[in-house]
């Protein structure tokens, strides 16, 4: 099965008066799960479905003050822990008391506490490994503590065990995300170089004790905002590409220290076909700041994207009231939900009235032909034709039952009866005709054919 998405032109001939246009995921206020313990600059939650226990699961960051000598010393230097929430739909939370099962090694800050050391601690977010064939290791939590570093298992998010590993040239900085890579199966962690470097580097592994040199895979250009630095990107698959969530950190230009650390901070879309070589798919925000007072008004930290049973897409964030390192003593964060329709990253939109877009010729081998669109109050048609651009005999626009109305999941048909199958082998454009409507992906059992195979 092949899915088009229009981020790009890569697999389109032709387009003809249609608009791409970005996705804009809504906020979700009934979702907002707000923790006395959670701080704006630490707070990133992982949310994982798990259907088996038809259950969502929210794993977190507190912010404690361990040594409060050196925390006055220093007002940066708190302690990482982690929280625990469940609930029955991903939207309405319970912080359960879990005091019973987790093992703390450190003091214990509540009831939901899963994990805590009495050291510096600093990591997240969380990693939910499906590809992991041992389930007591499914959840992992890499974090540093006094320049060592550290991987933490658990099989359900509740009790952890720690194990070192062994990074000796790399000091890793919090937010440190993983991700698998299904195309070079290997793991993959996307962090900034350094503290002060703040780009986005990646490096690989196979088995969490031999990793690859550091690359940087991400930086600023010049379309993006002045002065703008790049403090985390997690990192997670849809479909055949691999989605970015850049955050993008609005620094102080009248801050001259060695780093800076004063500014808001918002999430940004990237992409890549192959989990290593990322392309910069927005130099705004994709999912941007809220108003000023709200959760999410000074920073927002997007940190999980899933795709819900019900087809949408969901984007987890921890959001601030305060800017970054604005005032560490504020209980200011909360975990936001935003939902986005499914494949709704980008889409195409007829202007004024009627587009049409031709996809490069693919090879059928199956029947299975569908669309992703928004057309209620006008229609779509669909038309296969030859490499030239002539209709095949029954395939035409005319030949297509046209369709208003708003499906994930359109399958079109031709009054002549005919199937996609019965084009196996012969090089086909796909052509969508929309009228004051949206494309937003064409699913099916095709093949692009590039090159001159």
């Amino acid at each position: 099965m092949t899915t088009l998405l229009f981020i790009d032109d890569w697999h389109l001939s032709s387009i003809t008066n249609m608009d791409r246009k970005v996705g804009k995921p809504v906020w979700i206020r009934e979702g907002t799960l707000v923790d006395g313990l959670t701080e704006g600059t630490w707070n990133f939650p992982l949310v994982v479905y798990e259907p088996e226990l038809q259950l969502w699961k929210a794993v977190y960051c507190g912010a404690v003050d361990f040594d409060p000598v050196r925390a006055n010393k220093n007002r940066f230097l708190r302690n990482q822990i982690l929280l625990y929430a469940e609930s029955k739909d991903g939207v309405h939370w319970v912080k359960k008391d879990v005091s019973a099962k987790s093992v703390i090694q450190g003091k214990r800050y509540a009831p939901n506490q899963v994990f805590g050391i009495d050291e510096h601690c600093d990591g997240a977010p969380v990693f939910y490994d499906q590809h992991d064939p041992e389930p007591g290791r499914r959840w992992k939590y890499f974090f540093a503590s006094h320049r060592k570093q550290y991987l933490a298992v658990s099989p359900d998010a509740i009790r952890w065990q720690v194990e070192a590993i062994p990074l000796k040239e790399v000091t890793l900085d919090s937010p440190i995300t993983c991700f698998y890579n299904d195309v070079r199966e290997t793991y993959v962690l996307s962090r900034r170089i350094h503290n002060g470097d703040r780009r986005i580097a990646l490096f690989e592994t196979r088995d969490f004790r031999h990793f690859t040199e550091p690359e940087i895979v991400i930086h600023p250009e010049p379309q993006d905002p002045p002065l703008v630095q790049f403090y985390g990107m997690p990192v997670y698959k849809y479909e055949h590409l691999f989605m970015g969530l850049l955050w993008m950190f609005h620094t102080d230009p009248g801050e001259i220290e060695y780093h800076k650390d004063f500014g808001p901070i918002d999430c940004s879309l990237a992409y890549s076909m192959d989990g290593r070589h990322f392309f910069r798919a927005l130099h705004e925000p994709f999912i941007p700041r809220n108003d000023r007072g709200e959760h999410g008004g000074g920073s927002i930290y997007t940190s999980t994207m899933l795709q819900a049973p019900d087809g949408k897409l969901r984007f987890y964030s921890g959001g601030s009231k305060a800017e970054h390192f604005q005032d560490q003593n504020l209980e200011d964060a909360a975990l936001l939900l935003h939902e986005l329709r499914k494949d709704g990253f980008f889409y195409l939109e007829s202007h004024a009235m009627g587009g049409k877009i031709m996809t490069r010729c693919v090879d059928f081998s199956g029947d299975s032909l569908s669309l992703n669109v928004r057309a209620p109050y006008g229609r779509v048609r669909v038309q296969l034709s030859e490499a030239r651009g002539k209709p095949h005999e029954g395939f035409a626009f005319d030949d297509c039952v046209p369709f208003r109305g708003d499906d994930t999941e359109y399958e079109p048909e031709w009054t002549s009866g005919r199937k996609p199958s019965e084009l196996q082998g012969i090089r086909t454009h796909i052509e969508v005709e929309v009228t004051s409507g949206e494309l937003y992906a064409i699913r099916g059992k095709f093949e692009i054919q590039i090159g001159s195979k």
